[in-house]
């Protein structure tokens, strides 16, 4: 019985829509209401994120294939515009959040927030009383009210995602769509934004959240949507947080297993004392290093020695330097005080001399990867380290590259377009950039965000048999199952400080 505490919001009829070719929904009939709380789940490529784009209107549907989308607003009356619906409506994912960084859109924080009330990116009006008030209101439940004054591009990746989940509450929207919301977040800020949510959804706000991880769905969700293919295949009440009701899509529960004791069968984690040798080839050597970001020590004082063969698990809270430590090796960031000295290059190495030498991914590599080119192409660029292809592959780069795109299960991405396919997709596709060249270093920052359980647990695999390849691994993860069996060595930053584990 529908009522005003429960009235149709969005209505999808058959809905499909087509990317890059590509079907990417098919068929979809969902009906979101006042008050739902749905979780959507599926593997990567499933479309989750495409269909909550298309719930809010950001995205069309095939207008050569049947299928409808009806808009409800206060009064009731259906509408195929998006229109009046869509402004009360506020959307949180990675796609959003690398569009600042691809712009240059380094405001202040508290601007970033008060953005959110003109639903824009950049505020259009000015920071009156009323508004601060506001955006102070928004931004105390979730943490982020010490970063206020801060520039949004100098933040973590953790702080940023945080920041912009304040944006969207601001203006208090009458429904919040959330695209695997908690990934860049550390355990204290995974806890903290979910226990929000509850309260935001207590106070009837609808909310629709897609995950790959179990414990990311948050306490009280009604009802679980699952996609395969495009295709809704499960769509029921939620039970009592039964697992089986959430990510049965490949993930067992020794590999879920958070003290990461076995993955598989397999033994976890550390290889032999002997393995970590002082004979070894040194590779990067930090001395005292400091980094400085808008005059804020980044990194303080780092000494830190990596070997060849060496596999490094580095943990520690949002906003601790641990990306910037990763840009550090890669010579993207140079020291303000101390120094570095990279591979063979000496202590002057930069990015350029770097890149060819090292396999990256990270979260800014994949905004500023905005090609629009094949799968196949993406892979291909890892010869040169650049973004893009600047050279010709040749026969034999062709080969490796099929063949590794093969191996890596990828071969249904190997000529769709890189921004047709979803962000977890496009992960994988770099990290089988980062691969294709068999580097003697993987830098990987955040590797597993946005990936399936299954997709997770084949990545763990292929870094766990690079490592035995003797390749040098520097791994950063709020996630201690990611590291479980893939690296042999610790650290841990905190305050910009970094100690090594015993």
């Amino acid at each position: 019985m529908t009522g005003p505490r429960h009235r149709p919001l969005v209505v999808l009829e058959q809905a499909s829509v087509t990317l890059g070719g590509a079907a990417v929904l098919r068929d979809v009939t969902l009906t979101l209401s006042t008050g739902d709380r749905w979780a959507v789940v599926g593997a990567n490529g499933s479309g989750k994120s495409t269909l909550l784009r298309l719930l809010r209107g950001d995205q069309w549907l095939d207008p050569f294939l049947p299928g409808r989308r009806l808009f409800h607003g206060p009064d009731g009356e259906p509408s195929a515009s998006p229109i009046g619906v869509r402004e009360r409506m506020a959307l949180v994912g990675p796609e959003g959040q690398d569009a600042y960084a691809r712009a240059g859109l380094d405001l202040p924080v508290e601007a970033v927030i008060r953005s959110g009330l003109d639903g824009e990116r950049y505020p259009v009006l000015p920071a009156t009383p009323a508004r601060s008030a506001l955006v102070e209101r928004a931004a105390a439940p979730l943490g982020v009210e010490p970063l206020l004054g801060r520039r949004f591009l100098a933040l973590s990746r953790g702080e940023a995602r945080r920041v912009l989940v304040a944006r969207a509450l601001a203006p208090g929207p009458e429904v919040l769509l959330l695209d695997e919301v908690c990934d860049g977040l550390d355990a204290a800020g995974r806890a903290g934004l979910l226990e929000r949510l509850v309260a935001v959804a207590a106070a009837g706000v609808t909310v629709v959240t897609a995950t790959h991880r179990e414990e990311e769905i948050f306490d009280g969700v009604t009802r679980m949507v699952r996609l395969a293919g495009g295709r809704v295949v499960d769509d029921r009440a939620a039970d009592s947080r039964a697992a089986s009701d959430r990510l049965a899509d490949g993930c067992s529960p020794a590999a879920r297993d958070p003290g990461g004791r076995t993955t598989g069968g397999r033994e976890t984690v550390g290889g032999p004392a002997g393995d970590r040798g002082a004979d070894r080839l040194p590779l990067f050597d930090l001395r005292d290093v400091t980094v400085l970001v808008d005059g804020h020590a980044v990194l303080d004082r780092v000494r830190w020695t990596i070997r060849a063969g060496e596999s490094w698990g580095i943990t520690g809270p949002n906003g601790a330097g641990k990306s910037t430590l990763l840009r550090l090796l890669a010579g993207e960031e140079q020291p303000a005080t101390g120094s570095i000295a990279r591979l063979d290059l000496g202590l002057r190495a930069d990015a350029d001399q770097v890149r060819r030498r090292v396999g990256q991914v990270s979260p800014e590599l994949q905004a500023r990867h905005r090609l629009d080119v094949a799968g196949e192409a993406v892979v291909h660029s890892g010869f040169l380290g650049t973004v893009g292809l600047a050279e010709r592959p040749s026969d034999r780069q062709r080969q490796e590259v099929t063949a590794l795109i093969d191996l890596l299960g990828l071969a249904s991405l190997r000529a769709r377009s890189f921004l047709s396919c979803s962000y977890g997709e496009q992960r994988l596709l770099l990290l089988a950039r980062a691969l294709v060249a068999r580097p003697a270093v993987l830098l990987l920052d955040e590797p597993f965000a946005g990936l399936s359980p299954e997709a997770r647990r084949a990545l763990r695999e292929t870094l766990a048999r690079q490592r035995g390849e003797g390749t040098t691994l520097v791994l950063v993860s709020h996630h201690e199952d990611e590291l479980a069996g893939v690296v042999d060595r610790r650290a841990r930053m905190a305050a910009g400080r970094f100690t090594v584990d015993a």
